[in-house]
């Protein structure tokens, strides 16, 4: 269930508001929220529009969790595709909880600040959660910000403020993004086999005629497996330079334990 309007905190410490299985819970912000499930929890404000709004909202197929995700700026829109592109997060969820400040807390300016409700909340394959804001380069400036920073610490959790991906990064991945989804997956010979020729630098191009050589699958087949791989991690290429045809593509390299 989400919320028109958040409660204030009457308290001397931080509270969380979480909407699970539609009933809202208001607990304490502490290191028992490590135990919720806030990657099943309903957004926790509603999502409200009107005529002439400026920003762009919609829900975005995410690869990460097999459902839709609601996003309210094309920013936003760009961080769920990024996040699809990181193999390290497997779970995520949009304004999955509400942080309700202390009584009197206030900014630096002396601003009254009530309530703030973090953007998005993953969960990472090493099993860290974290929070993400998502806002302009020139809008971090923000006092919620800080504070939020400062009970993830608390918490243990990781935080950021994402401002959004530089160019050419930004718009590769939004052309690999129409590769990302499992009808470009490769069957799992295939996958071997495109594993095998990439796990030394290859030219894109190279690889695929290599592969489509190997699997006997057509060239434009072969190509849709590359770029799904590309998307999800596992083939990597420079995001700093244009993917072309000639581009270097290798297998990813494991981290280091």
């Amino acid at each position: 269930m989400s919320l028109r309007q958040l409660p204030r905190n009457g308290t001397d410490r931080p509270r969380a508001l979480v909407s699970l299985d539609g009933d809202v819970q208001n607990s304490a912000a502490d290191v028992t929220l490590s135990n919720v499930p806030f990657e099943r929890a309903d957004p926790i404000r509603g999502f409200y529009a009107w005529s002439h709004k400026r920003n762009y909202e919609g829900h975005w197929f995410s690869t990460t969790t097999g459902s839709h995700v609601r996003f309210e700026s094309l920013l936003e829109r760009q961080f769920l595709l990024a996040a699809d592109h990181t193999p390290s997060i497997v779970s995520l969820s949009a304004q999955p909880l509400a942080f309700l400040w202390p009584a009197k807390t206030t900014s630096d300016a002396g601003k009254s600040l009530r309530s703030h409700v973090p953007d998005f909340f993953c969960r990472y394959a090493s099993g860290d959660v974290g929070l993400v804001d998502v806002r302009r380069p020139d809008k971090v400036d923000d006092p919620h910000f800080e504070l939020t920073r400062q009970l993830c610490d608390e918490l243990g959790w990781k935080y950021t403020v994402f401002t959004g991906l530089e160019s050419p990064q930004a718009e590769t991945l939004e052309w690999l993004a129409g590769y990302r989804t499992d009808r470009y997956a490769p069957t799992p010979e295939a996958h071997g086999i495109l594993l095998g020729i990439f796990d030394t630098e290859t030219s894109l191009r190279s690889g695929v005629r290599a592969a489509s050589r190997r699997s006997e699958r057509t060239r434009d087949v072969v190509l849709g497996n590359v770029l799904h791989l590309l998307f999800h991690g596992e083939l990597h290429f420079d995001p700093l330079l244009p993917l072309t045809m000639e581009s270097t593509i290798r297998r990813r390299l494991e981290a280091s334990p």
